[in-house]
Parts: C-alpha cells; sequence; structure tokens
C-alpha cells in the first residue's frame, strides 16, 4: 500500500484524482485507504495534525 502510495504521489495529481487513483490501483472503494492510514499514520509517513489556537 505504501508503495502504491509513493508511485501515485510521484504524479503530482490533483487531490481527487490522486486519491481515487490510489483506491483504484488497490482495489478498495473510496475512502477505505484513509481507514488504513487513520490506524498506522506513522507507518504511511503521516503526522498527527495539530490544530492551531
Amino acid at each position: 500500500m505504501r508503495e502504491v502510495i509513493q508511485e501515485v504521489d510521484a504524479l503530482d495529481l490533483p487531490d481527487g484524482a490522486h486519491w481515487a487513483l490510489i483506491h483504484e490501483k488497490l482495489g478498495l472503494r473510496y475512502g477505505e485507504v484513509f481507514d488504513y492510514i487513520a490506524e498506522d499514520p506513522a507507518f504511511f509517513g503521516a503526522t498527527p495534525h495539530q490544530p492551531e489556537d
């Protein structure tokens, strides 16, 4: 999954197309990959969002 995300990142697509292509390549329904990322954000290189005061 991480390889697919990195591959699509390199294409520099608009956000909607970016995530749609990731889901398509992984054979997932749109939105499912976000659940995987939320389960282990560090593995995917994501950092927790810190709201501004």
